[in-house]
């Protein structure tokens, strides 16, 4: 629903130096194309040798501002003022209850942490994620991907997965009851994810079919065992065949290379985990083989 905005009472919400920073910009020219997002407005501003990208907007019934720039803080930073300035000029409509750029519209959570995050100083997000990637591999191996940091000429990857493909072919050896199965496909699930935060090779790809004819095995002790298990079998399997899909996605699979691996696949999975319906698109087209 869109809103009426007293621009004058949002003029003097502002702090005198954020309103001549705005004015500023605005009289430099250096507001870009305002564009309409999340039932806000955003545009590129230049300010001196940097180019930043602030949004405004009505989050949760207050004028919220996102942007890039150092500024931290419960406020609004000038770029971000200097777009609604901008905005209110030009006639925009803003939505009643906006969703800031990152944010998913439908998980309220997502939109607070995407504000919570851009309010922090750099220190101190960079303290926050530092702080938890030590304890979570996933995260840590996400962080340095985006950063561009991983050792490309390291595999241990590929051996932490390998060690989790071996456990779990052990898992029903000696005494063992259905949790241990179901651990260790929540343990493949959760290394396969790790593994896939790498740089796609074909390595990774056999790994991740081994994985599939490992955990195919132990899932028939929970289709035994329906009416005890605490994990369908489709928790473990589809994980590990849309990381399969994705890899084979990444490493631009001729079709009828794909179709090899999954008949393979199929052939060595009696349980008939290997659902192949995810990877119709990766597939030769029907029409081309009649």
């Amino acid at each position: 629903m869109a809103v009426r905005i007293d621009v004058e009472a949002f003029r003097d919400s502002i702090p005198a130096a954020v309103h001549d920073a705005a004015a500023r910009l605005r009289g430099d020219g250096g507001i870009g194309e305002l564009e309409s997002i999340g039932g806000g407005v955003q545009a590129a501003i230049q300010d001196g040798g940097a180019v930043f990208q602030p949004w405004a907007g009505i989050v949760d019934h207050d004028f919220t501002g996102v942007c890039d720039c150092p500024t931290t803080g419960d406020g609004l930073c000038a770029h971000a003022v200097a777009v609604a300035l901008t905005a209110f000029e030009r006639g925009v409509t803003f939505s009643g209850a906006a969703t800031p750029p990152g944010a998913d519209p439908d998980d309220p959570r997502q939109t607070s942490y995407v504000l919570a995050a851009r309010r922090l100083a750099p220190t101190q997000l960079a303290d926050l994620v530092t702080e938890h990637a030590l304890r979570d591999r996933l995260l840590a191996t996400r962080l340095l991907s985006e950063a561009g940091m991983l050792d490309a000429g390291s595999d241990s990857h590929l051996a932490d997965f390998r060690d989790a493909i071996r456990e779990a072919a052990n898992a029903t050896n000696g005494e063992w009851d259905l949790h241990d199965v179901e651990a260790a496909g929540h343990h493949l699930v959760a290394e396969v994810e790790i593994l896939c935060a790498h740089p796609a090779t074909p390595a990774m790809l056999d790994l991740v079919e081994q994985a599939i004819i490992v955990w195919d095995e132990l899932a028939g002790h929970l289709i035994d065992s329906y009416s005890t298990r605490r994990t369908d079998p489709d928790q473990i399997s589809e994980p590990l065949l849309e990381a399969h899909r994705d890899l084979c996605e990444l490493l631009d699979l001729d079709p009828d290379d794909v179709a090899e691996r999954l008949t393979r696949l199929t052939y060595k999975c009696d349980n008939d985990t290997v659902d192949t319906t995810a990877h119709a698109h990766l597939l030769p087209d029907p029409a081309e083989t009649d």
